[in-house]
């Protein structure tokens, strides 16, 4: 795995620091129980690192256990950036493999999700979600025109919309929707059967960047190939 930057590290631990303080509402104090109702709100890697950094945040201050303000929350994201994060990058080129492996639980979550978020392919195929979770949602994305799509898409859709026509009910046509992701175009295609789907990811130059299929159910993301 190629190295994660200590800025994308760094911005992920801002985000959890802000789920943490909307927990708290107006008022701005989190308590444990604002952010466990928080908490059923978000899924996989992203609740483990919420929680474990309100964790954090609660187990430095003087009162452990009761609410965090806004202060104890930004005291506290200084220091897990410079402690838990920075100190493990010793020369400077970002968190390689062998260093997260040494940072505790808070920054190898925050690396993990800053990895996953990395470049605009993974942040794309993450954002492909909308279309299967927690349902077949075809409009979720723009539609695009055959005509638009790179040839190499274009073929795919074809085949696919052959195929489609000669299974008649059991396999729905194709879609082809538009989707800008990590500040990049992409394309997609996509065909939903009965019971399972499959999703092709183009980029800008017309070139397929993944191939994902999956099952109709929330708990069953895109399995990427």
């Amino acid at each position: 795995m190629p190295n994660v930057s200590r800025k994308a590290i760094h911005n992920v631990l801002d985000q959890a620091a802000k789920t943490i303080l909307t927990a708290g509402g107006a008022d701005g104090r989190a308590s444990r129980a604002d952010v466990a109702l928080k908490l059923k709100e978000l899924t996989g890697t992203e609740r483990a690192l919420v929680d474990t950094f309100f964790k954090y945040v609660d187990h430095r201050d003087a009162r452990p256990g009761a609410s965090v303000t806004k202060s104890d929350v930004a005291k506290a994201l200084v220091e897990a950036k410079a402690k838990l994060v920075s100190a493990y990058d010793l020369d400077g080129n970002g968190l390689s493999p062998s260093e997260r492996a040494k940072m505790g639980k808070v920054g190898q979550l925050a690396a993990q999700i800053a990895e996953l978020h990395k470049t605009p392919t993974n942040a794309a195929k993450r954002a492909l979600e909308v279309l299967v979770t927690p349902k077949w949602t075809a409009n979720a994305l723009p539609a695009i025109a055959v005509e638009a799509l790179s040839s190499s898409a274009r073929r795919s859709f074809e085949s696919r919309t052959r195929n489609a026509v000669r299974m008649g009910d059991l396999i729905d046509l194709p879609i082809a929707r538009k989707l800008t992701a990590g500040g990049e175009q992409f394309t997609v295609v996509a065909q939903f059967m009965h019971d399972s789907f499959a999703i092709e990811l183009y980029n800008a130059n017309g070139r397929k960047v993944g191939t994902g299929d999956g099952w109709n159910t929330p708990d069953q993301p895109i399995n990427w190939q």
